[in-house]
């Protein structure tokens, strides 16, 4: 049996995901006996009148707990969602990947009215989530692993606000490769990008309009050779049809000058397609090297 007192502070307890329509009286208590108080029932009386009942988990010494004992029927709560996505404030270019960096910020308002002739103190838990940060001045009066408990005071028949803005990284990446004009002109309307990113982006985007150009340009020959060589094919089969008949030497004749100048002109399209592969294999091993060395970081 321990028979002590230990510090105590009253309090209003309020938890949106309690599940709980009104805020709750509650204890802050701080386990200073020096021993480990078995959890189980407690009844809270106040000035000789009982005031309610709650149970709670053994507490270690030194430990302080947060617990809660009766409704709190004379604060009303009210809570207020709001998000905004800011712009970008970071650009980083390295290997070949453009990254932005933006914040999306969520802010959190908590309303509570006072109809008792006394002052509450109200503690908010407010969930501690992962990947945000808090912003602004406001800070806890606790943190634990799943809540932030912020204190605010309440005037009797006043109503008072509390504000937790917070704030979480957003990362969006564009591969070099697949980057495209609108894309630039884009993130400049959105003043996403600087001078100096911009700059660097256009030349690579110049030198994909020369490996472009290229790669259609080698195109283009391969489909003149498939042409030519289906020509070829329908002229061989005309020849063979042509045997015996009276027009055969003079279409003959025709026939193969045609195939002397389609193999001239096969000739040509072969060193010009293989004079193209090499300049296109020198120009996008230029761009590849361009945006692999390519390295930024700019804050906006």
């Amino acid at each position: 049996i321990v028979q002590t007192s230990i510090a105590a502070e009253k309090v209003s307890i309020w938890n949106e995901q309690g599940g709980l329509p009104r805020p709750q009286r509650g204890l802050w208590l701080t386990n200073s006996s020096g021993l480990t108080l078995d959890g189980g029932s407690f009844s809270v009386l106040e000035e000789e009148t009982f005031a309610g009942e709650g149970i709670f988990d053994p507490i270690r010494p030194n430990e302080k707990r947060l617990i809660s004992y009766a409704t709190d029927l004379a604060l009303n709560v009210n809570a207020k969602q709001g998000s905004e996505q800011q712009r970008v404030s970071r650009v980083v270019v390295n290997q070949g990947v453009l990254t932005q960096e933006r914040e999306l910020r969520e802010t959190k308002t908590y309303t509570f009215r006072n109809e008792d002739s006394a002052a509450r103190t109200v503690i908010v838990e407010h969930a501690a989530r992962v990947g945000y940060q808090l912003r602004g001045d406001l800070r806890p009066a606790e943190t634990t692993a799943g809540w932030m408990r912020f204190r605010l005071k309440v005037d009797p028949k006043q109503t008072a606000s509390l504000v937790v803005e917070e704030a979480r990284a957003l990362q969006t990446t564009y591969a070099l490769t697949t980057l495209t004009t609108d894309e630039v002109e884009l993130f400049l309307s959105q003043k996403s990008i600087d001078k100096t990113v911009e700059a660097a982006l256009r030349k690579v985007l110049a030198q994909k309009t020369v490996v472009a150009g290229i790669t259609t340009s080698i195109g283009s020959q391969e489909t003149e050779t498939t042409k030519i060589f289906d020509d070829q094919q329908r002229l061989r089969e005309n020849m063979k049809a042509l045997k015996g008949s009276a027009e055969e030497k003079v279409l003959l004749l025709r026939y193969t000058k045609q195939l002397g100048d389609q193999e001239d002109r096969l000739e040509k399209l072969a060193k010009e397609t293989a004079q193209l592969t090499a300049q296109l294999e020198k120009e996008q091993g230029a761009l590849d090297r361009m945006m692999q060395e390519m390295a930024m970081d700019v804050l906006l």
